[in-house]
């Protein structure tokens, strides 16, 4: 079994790793400003160094004289040696002073600002600057101009800027540490709402299905919460219906029992064949009874737990259930001498169950068989408008009067003056907890104005491809 990982286990697997990739990249950062910033402040020394050694290049009638103040290294003169290397080179490109390997960077301009930039020279890392000095000397071959050349190696430079980026990172370290440590800090404190509200449900009794109070939980958990309860508020209403089926239940139960027993109690006491014969008989239609009963309760529970989680749903043509459930119940309507009819024609789709929508039309049209007299009809009709599916039987029995109509869909419920048909008060309560788990209605009407009874069903059509 995968184990679900932790939120604050979460947040910090992927605030830790980030915080830590931050840091990098802003170590990285921080040294190439400290460094940036070591390169212009010596780079200020290095300028004044190229300077006054130009302010020392002179020409008179050809000849360039140089004269290398020392004030050019005192700049550089400290804790950290350095190695110093300069050149002055004529305008034909000679060496007129300094190391003659020593090369300037391109794109120098005379009299222009000096140009500084990193190289090697003697196989070692240098910050080299030049510029070009100006030379009004008629005399001058090959240009007017002298380069001055000056460089350093950069070990100095390098250590300056790992001790500035030392500082650096140590401050971020710590702000880093302080951060985390707040962090955790932090969740713990929001998520203690969320420790407190498990310990509330897990001392719950397993019976209490009361909703979960919204007191000091974060509004983020309050949709989970609503959640939670709207499902147990179904949970609650579901176990209700069934504690009141299971003692309807019961109490009818008791009834056909009792029945049972003074039948088998009369059968004992009898000698002739006739008398048991028919006491048998007796058995045998309290048992049918009986069995039907068990059916129907077996079928409400199904229904209502279609209704709590539905499931299983496909598309059914309610036109051609209704045709199939018409021919299984002709034997019954020609056996009482009642004329079956049924009208409709193309589909009449619908999404759901078709075990529980063939229930359904079973028990509409047993009511109607059973409770008609001889000589009379049943119809059935199918049809579609307006994107509803209609199911509609007509019968022309003795009806139900508008003030019962609200009555006949509870359990066990019978009208008075009806008991000549046999029958448990379940079908209708069967047919409403499946019409209103598929999304539909009922209504009861009267057939026409000598009587009987019309029982309309609608259901949303079902198109295919639409969705669910």
């Amino acid at each position: 079994m995968k184990h679900s990982v932790s939120l604050r286990r979460r947040v910090a697997i992927w605030l830790l790793p980030s915080l830590l990739l931050l840091l990098l990249i802003n170590a990285a950062l921080s040294y190439l400003g400290a460094l940036d910033a070591v390169n212009r402040a010596y780079d200020r020394s290095l300028t004044a160094s190229i300077k006054s050694i130009a302010e020392r290049v002179h020409s008179l009638e050809g000849n360039i004289a140089v004269d290398v103040p020392y004030s050019a290294f005192d700049a550089f003169e400290g804790g950290v040696q350095e190695r110093i290397f300069y050149a002055v080179i004529g305008p034909d490109g000679a060496l007129i002073t300094g190391y003659e390997a020593l090369k300037p960077p391109g794109g120098l301009i005379p009299d222009g600002p000096p140009r500084i930039v990193d190289g090697q020279f003697q196989n070692e890392n240098v910050r080299i600057g030049a510029m070009k000095k100006r030379l009004y000397d008629p005399a001058l071959t090959g240009g007017d101009a002298a380069t001055i050349i000056f460089a350093e190696t950069t070990e100095s430079r390098l250590a300056l800027a790992r001790v500035l980026f030392a500082d650096s990172l140590q401050r971020q370290v710590l702000l880093v540490i302080f951060g985390t440590v707040i962090l955790a800090f932090a969740l713990t404190t929001a998520f203690k709402p969320l420790l407190k509200l498990r310990d509330t449900i897990r001392q719950r009794d397993e019976a209490d299905l009361t909703p979960i109070a919204h007191t000091d939980v974060p509004s983020e958990v309050r949709p989970l919460i609503d959640a939670i309860n709207h499902h147990t508020d179904r949970l609650s209403t579901m176990m209700a219906a069934r504690r009141r089926l299971l003692a309807d239940a019961a109490h009818q139960i008791r009834t056909p029992l009792a029945v049972l027993s003074t039948q088998i109690e009369y059968g004992q006491r009898q000698s002739e064949a006739s008398e048991i014969q028919h006491t048998f008989k007796s058995l045998l239609g309290t048992i049918h009874s009986t069995r039907r009963m068990a059916d129907q309760l077996l079928a409400l529970s199904h229904a209502e737990s279609l209704e709590q989680s539905p499931r299983d749903r496909t598309a059914v043509d309610m036109h051609q259930l209704a045709k199939e459930v018409c021919l299984e119940q002709a034997p019954l309507a020609l056996q009482k001498r009642i004329e079956l009819a049924f009208e409709g024609d193309g589909e009449a789709m619908v999404r759901g169950n078709g075990q529980m929508l063939r229930e359904l039309i079973s028990n509409l049209l047993d009511n109607a068989i059973r409770y008609s007299p001889p000589e009379t009809q049943v119809v059935v009709a199918t049809g579609c408008l307006n994107g509803v599916v209609a199911l509609s039987v007509c019968d022309e029995g003795p009806g139900i009067s508008p003030a019962e109509r609200d009555k006949v869909f509870q359990r066990f419920y019978r009208i008075l003056g009806q008991g000549t048909a046999p029958g448990s008060g379940l079908g209708l309560a069967i047919v409403q907890e499946i019409v209103s788990s598929h999304g539909g209605q009922i209504t009861l009407d009267q057939t026409s104005a000598a009587g009987g009874l019309t029982i309309l069903v609608e259901f949303p059509q079902h198109r295919p491809g639409a969705p669910r």
